[in-house]
């Protein structure tokens, strides 16, 4: 890898990425001043013990190596277009490691506060085919973070308004849907749009130096070549040349393809949006290059004097109850967690799929569409349905009924 370019380390929470991180480290293979940092992306949807594992690297990586690990999250805040309609535009927020109260405000959202901002905001479910939880909550956020971290700032500039209060309208909300081609009814429109009306308005100035225990020493003259007013282009002729290390192990080729075939669609595409693919981003593996496998990750973690608390099954990684998990795995979560003393309120349960599910489902029938296929009345996470997909997987959990064994391989 180059000596120049900055290293980001993209970190998950689960047990593979911080076997890599913590060799990374011991090895000395970060560098603070080329601009080395670690993130990670809160979805508030994952679960608690991997909030836990996290703090834990997070503590290590800064105290014991002087290498920045910054939480982010997705965040919108409310501005005009210039005429007076206002409208909700997406970005990112910093956070620290301890849960959000009241007494610690700026702490990290996990009770899928963050998830449903985001779908509130495009009034739609993620899918099985339309990924706009990956899109938005972590390529978007990453490339947002990662054009302010370049330029070499102190910190990041507030965003939104300097009122008091709220200025979108249901007017506003209304004629910016219409505005796009949509035609939703006003009234299903405006209660998918509620939540992220009630969200925080204005994303307040941050200094970095307040996010981290490590040192903020980024001195790297390379990177100011691609720096426009105050942000770096990750785009075009200017685009910065970074590296994204992921914790892949060699036994996910699948994985690996996928971001490989991604790469190199945005070459040819060379989109300029914060959704698209960096153009300068090239991709280290390490856990590829040195032939790990999942059987090597466990044993590794086993020698340690700490892990994450849940089984070496893959089965609570995140998010917790992704519907890209088959609908037995999902099946087989919701039964353990009954063992559980869990909130219903957060995505730890169940109910809150259940709920979220229902809430901002696309109802063809309300929304008077014309029908193609029989027996579809719901477009949700799971594509066009006819019955809620959570709510019955909820339902054979509270009947009793076991998953097969084999279904779970």
């Amino acid at each position: 890898m180059s000596n120049k370019k900055p290293y980001i380390v993209k970190f998950s929470g689960g047990r593979s990425s911080a076997m890599m991180l913590m060799k990374l480290l011991k090895n000395n293979q970060l560098n603070p001043k080329r601009g080395d940092i670690i993130i990670f992306n809160n979805t508030s949807a994952e679960h608690p013990a991997t909030y836990e594992f996290t703090r834990k690297i997070k503590k290590i990586a800064e105290e014991e190596y002087n290498i920045p690990f910054f939480w982010i999250e997705y965040q919108t805040y409310e501005d005009s277009n210039g005429t007076y309609q206002w409208s909700r535009r997406p970005s990112y927020k910093l956070v620290n490691d301890q849960p959000l109260s009241r007494d610690n405000l700026s702490g990290y959202r996990y009770k899928g506060e963050v998830f449903e901002e985001m779908i509130s905001l495009s009034g739609f479910l993620p899918s099985m085919v339309s990924r706009v939880c990956t899109l938005s909550m972590k390529i978007f956020v990453t490339n947002a973070f990662l054009s302010d971290w370049f330029a070499q700032k102190q910190s990041i500039e507030r965003l939104g308004h300097y009122g008091n209060a709220p200025k979108m309208s249901d007017d506003d909300v209304i004629k910016t849907h219409k505005k796009n081609g949509g035609s939703v009814p006003k009234s299903i429109l405006l209660s998918k749009k509620a939540f992220v009306r009630s969200c925080a308005f204005v994303r307040e100035k941050q200094f970095w130096q307040d996010w981290t225990k490590a040192n903020i020493v980024i001195d790297n003259k390379v990177l100011t070549e691609s720096v426009v007013g105050n942000k770096a282009q990750l785009y075009g002729d200017l685009a910065v040349d970074y590296v994204s290390i992921l914790g892949i192990r060699s036994d996910e080729q699948r994985r690996i393809t996928k971001i490989e075939n991604r790469i190199d669609e945005a070459q040819e595409n060379q989109g300029k949006s914060l959704f698209n693919q960096p153009h300068g981003e090239s991709i280290f593996a390490p856990l590829v290059d040195g032939n790990i496998t999942q059987e090597q990750v466990i044993e590794f973690w086993e020698r340690q004097n700490f892990n994450l608390k849940l089984s070496n099954t893959g089965l609570f990684s995140n998010c917790l109850y992704c519907p890209l998990k088959s609908k037995a795995k999902l099946q087989q979560i919701a039964t353990l967690q009954l063992e559980q003393n869990i909130d219903k309120d957060t995505p730890e349960s169940i109910d809150w799929w259940v709920n979220i599910e229902k809430k901002y489902s696309r109802d063809l029938v309300a929304e008077d569409r014309n029908i193609t296929k029989d027996n579809t009345k719901f477009v949700g996470f799971f594509g066009g349905i006819n019955k809620f997909v959570f709510e019955d997987i909820k339902k054979k959990v509270d009947d009793g009924e076991r998953v097969d064994p084999e279904l779970l391989k």
